[in-house]
């Protein structure tokens, strides 16, 4: 139906029923979840095996969609959701509102939103790079420490962290009243995204503190990861200038890719 009111134009569905085969037609959203933190931490397994099902489009009901949420609980959701492949905060009508500016416009939730999904809209390019090798060769978007360190056997049980496609490394915070949480790092170069600066631990679980507006995201060692400078809506922030992340990896070199075309044809 959607090819014949838009034809040569790419569709948009999304589905909360689907089977083996639909990840080419189709997203995928977790289901109706609850504003728990343990909802929180299990949409992360949730995700990363609806890659491995060949649907890379897929999130969770960020803030969760039964129950009333808490800033904090929302606070980190947020953070978190701006790096599921599909980002959207959703709940019933007959709970609380959990929009961010809800709790007040002033309110660190805003700021917190704010910042994470500028940062996901400046990755734009890069995540539209991974659909595109998704499309095309099956690869998973965001994905476990495991799949790109797989000789590494503590990262086989890793599922409070994941990675957007090789260089990007997830840390969220899932838990009430915590700022130092336990994170593993593996054996690469590693920069701190927001600073640039390069961490010293490797192949080791660390502390990391992640006050309440902060979430760990670090860059892989090797890689040049595109972007651009991001605006209110992905149309408008494909007019904006592109740009480059370049991060080293210990012999001081790094590789990249981009995919990129208008944005909605079929290419057919």
């Amino acid at each position: 139906a959607i090819e014949t009111v838009f034809p040569g134009k790419r569709s948009f569905l999304l589905s909360r029923s689907t089977f083996v085969g639909s990840g080419k037609y189709s997203g995928h959203w977790l289901g109706d979840n609850t504003a728990s933190w343990d909802q929180l931490k299990w949409s992360i397994p949730g995700i990363l095996e609806f890659g491995l099902f060949g649907i890379p489009y897929v999130g969770a009901d960020i803030c969760g969609f039964f129950e009333n949420t808490t800033e904090e609980l929302c606070r980190r959701w947020m953070q978190v959701g701006a790096f599921y492949p599909f980002s959207r905060n959703h709940n019933t009508e007959l709970c609380s509102p959990q929009d961010p500016a809800y709790f007040g416009a002033d309110s660190m939730l805003v700021a917190s939103s704010i910042h994470y999904l500028n940062i996901r809209y400046t990755l734009l390019p890069y995540l539209y790079t991974l659909f595109y090798k998704a499309h095309t060769q099956g690869d998973t978007v965001a994905r476990p420490l495991m799949h790109e360190f797989y000789s590494d056997e503590a990262t086989w049980d890793v599922d409070k962290q994941f990675l957007w496609g090789p260089a990007l490394l997830i840390t969220p915070v899932m838990d009430p009243g915590v700022e130092v949480i336990q994170a593993y790092i593996p054996d690469a170069a590693w920069y701190d995204y927001e600073t640039g600066a390069r961490i010293s631990f490797r192949k080791q679980s660390a502390e990391l503190y992640l006050p309440a507006d902060k979430m760990g995201l670090h860059l892989r060692g090797g890689h040049v990861v595109p972007t651009q400078r991001p605006n209110t809506t992905t149309v408008t922030s494909r007019r904006n200038a592109l740009g480059l992340i370049v991060a080293l990896d210990d012999n001081g070199t790094a590789v990249g890719e981009l995919f990129w075309d208008d944005g909605e044809s079929t290419g057919e």
